[in-house]
């Protein structure tokens, strides 16, 4: 399971710095998120690779949780493992209008997102005592993690047909609440990103689409893996 995302290139490169658009083959960030690739393109079941993730930590935990370094390092390493993958399929969702095309070929389904935002927020929420002084792990890691999720999820092509507003609404909710307990479990100034996450959340418990992309955007918006910035090439070449 180490070997499928290496914690250290994951936890210590990924979103390190912004991707440019004049050179992305050099970015550190393009990097690594090159490699993830390379290593989540030998499988094409995401939903496992997700709950695999969670059942090791779970593993892991049991014991990391006397150690109280140890176990921060844990939980940062599960953050930034979440957050490679749902960065990844973010940046390549396919515009509405695009039925096929080169994007990742493979991709989370909206119930496992949110539930795995469930998952680290309690975690984060009932490890106070070992979390206390990881103030990074919650204003830089946490909250990147929540963006790129959330923002999946606002996204996700595939939503849960049968699901209706109110339900939608419920678990949206749900999270916001989540998310105000850590609040008031670390007292003291909160990031900018963090902040944003809250206000995402309460915007999202009141209508689950307030945040979708305008109609032309959602239409005519280029796909970012196949037009905006060339990384199918560099990407490939990494897989050799």
């Amino acid at each position: 399971m180490q070997r499928f995302l290496d914690p250290a290139l994951v936890a210590d490169n990924v979103q390190s710095e912004p991707l440019t658009m004049a050179a992305p083959a050099s970015s550190s960030l393009f990097m690594s998120l090159g490699n993830v690739w390379r290593l989540l393109s030998l499988r094409t079941d995401v939903d496992d690779i997700i709950t695999e993730l969670l059942g090791h930590f779970s593993l892991e935990k049991i014991y990391a949780e006397s150690d109280k370094e140890t176990y921060q390092h844990l939980v940062v390493t599960l953050l930034a493992q979440l957050n490679s993958i749902f960065l990844i399929q973010r940046w390549t969702l396919p515009s509405e209008n695009l039925q096929v095309g080169w994007y990742l070929g493979f991709l989370a389904s909206w119930e496992v997102t949110l539930r795995s935002v469930e998952f680290v927020l309690q975690i984060v929420s009932e490890g106070r005592e070992s979390l206390w002084d990881a103030q990074s792990l919650r204003d830089k890691y946490l909250a990147e993690f929540l963006l790129s999720a959330l923002r999946l999820l606002t996204l996700h092509p595939k939503a849960p047909a049968n699901q209706r507003a109110k339900d939608r609404r419920e678990r949206f909710a749900r999270i916001h609440r989540s998310l105000e307990r850590i609040y008031d479990s670390y007292p003291g100034p909160k990031s900018f990103l963090l902040l944003v996450c809250k206000e995402i959340t309460d915007a999202l418990r009141t209508e689950p689409n307030a945040l979708q992309l305008p109609p032309r955007l959602r239409y005519e918006l280029p796909n970012l893996a196949s037009e905006l910035v060339n990384i199918h090439q560099p990407l490939l070449a990494m897989t050799y």
